[in-house]
């Protein structure tokens, strides 16, 4: 926003990046560099950008420089409906351009994709459900597995299914159910354990087939590895994911998570920091912050766990792999009065909770490791 050139150039590389990030995830259709450019400098309304473009967002922001500081924004707009649905500010030192080009990139596209997609999945969800096209049932699919209970995980697995039928080379619609079977098993409403994995697998890796570049389909595949004990093909699964798409938290969660299965705890804690950075307001943020304070549970670092746990519990709805953490530290700690009362409220979210089913959805490789978390379990008093 000034006459010096320098600053335009900043600007246009900030814009470029932003275009080409975006771009890595494959559930948005990103306008290329030159469609978006050719209304540079124009005063045009948001509705008819949009139009013209063929898109339902526009991304727009400014830069402003003062001396050796400069002002970023950026905002995402509903071009259809003519609204804001985020907007944010950056102030920063200009020691490095080409760092906080970066920097301001990486921080604008990890918040663009999760407000995005929950923005899709309300849509979805206002459908009527005969009115739903596949990528609809994707979306609403998505919705219902994230409320983390039984009877959405049921519509869940109904509406992945329904978009695999409408469009059989949709390789996201696999993957949702590949991350459906997968979460039926971790969160005990599989009906058949073993019938899970092998769909799951299958369904993962039918979706790699149909988009090798998607990264959230390396992550299902990584993810479906994990839960048959194959921990080192699982995090391969995710470094692939992450070099498709290094912005994508959910593939540096999933290779903390294997990290630590594999008897790996303290090389984890990276990989969840990266997760937790990239991404500050992930629907995932609970499971982020648990799966470190089981890697944190396995380092003896047990009243770091616990802060973490329960930072993670600050969310609603939550499942019970929110809770065992903080169960398993303060058995370790001692502390069982507040231990048993944790596991009550694990037990009130699943009456049937047992070291058989922690046995089921955790896949330890290392025997040690295993033992120890069960320990702590164990003194809070949980059984077989």
């Amino acid at each position: 926003m000034s006459a010096d050139a320098d600053q335009e150039f900043f600007a246009d590389g900030i814009s470029e990046d932003i275009i080409t990030a975006l771009s890595k995830f494959r559930s948005l259709f990103v306008i290329a560099r030159n469609s978006a450019f050719s209304f540079k400098g124009q005063s045009i309304e948001i509705k008819d950008i949009g139009r013209k473009l063929g898109v339902c967002y526009v991304v727009e922001g400014s830069v402003r420089r003062a001396g050796n500081r400069v002002r970023i924004t950026a905002q995402l707009i509903d071009a259809v409906a003519d609204t804001h649905l985020w907007a944010e500010r950056y102030d920063r030192d200009l020691e490095d351009i080409f760092a906080v080009q970066d920097e301001v990139t990486d921080a604008i596209v990890t918040a663009i994709e999760p407000q995005l997609a929950s923005v899709e999945r309300q849509r979805a969800r206002r459908k009527p459900t005969e009115s739903l096209d596949a990528w609809d049932c994707y979306q609403r699919g998505l919705w219902h597995l994230y409320q983390y209970n039984a009877e959405d995980y049921d519509k869940a697995f109904g509406l992945f299914e329904r978009a695999i039928d409408l469009d059989p080379t949709f390789a996201s619609a696999q993957t949702g159910l590949a991350f459906t079977l997968y979460y039926g098993i971790v969160l005990g409403f599989a009906q058949d354990y073993d019938d899970n994995i092998a769909r799951g697998f299958e369904a993962a890796r039918a979706a790699v087939t149909l988009d090798a570049d998607d990264p959230f389909a390396h992550v299902a595949l990584g993810r479906m590895h994990t839960i048959r004990t194959e921990h080192n093909e699982a995090i391969a699964a995710c470094d692939r994911a992450i070099s498709l798409n290094p912005s994508y938290a959910n593939a540096h969660f999933g290779r903390a998570h294997s990290l630590w299965m594999s008897g790996r705890p303290g090389e984890a804690l990276a990989s969840h920091d990266e997760a937790m950075r990239l991404s500050p307001r992930d629907p995932m943020m609970w499971a982020f912050m648990a799966s470190k304070a089981i890697a944190l549970i396995l380092l003896e670092r047990y009243d770091e766990a616990l802060t973490w746990t329960r930072k993670g519990q600050q969310q609603a709805d939550l499942p019970i792999w929110a809770h065992m953490p903080e169960v398993c530290a303060l058995g370790l700690l001692g502390r069982i009065d507040e231990a048993q009362a944790a596991l009550d409220r694990v037990r009130r979210l699943k009456p049937n909770v047992s070291l058989d089913f922690v046995d089921q959805a955790l896949k330890f490789s290392n025997t040690t490791d295993r033992e120890h978390f069960v320990d702590g379990l164990r003194k809070a008093g949980l059984t077989e």
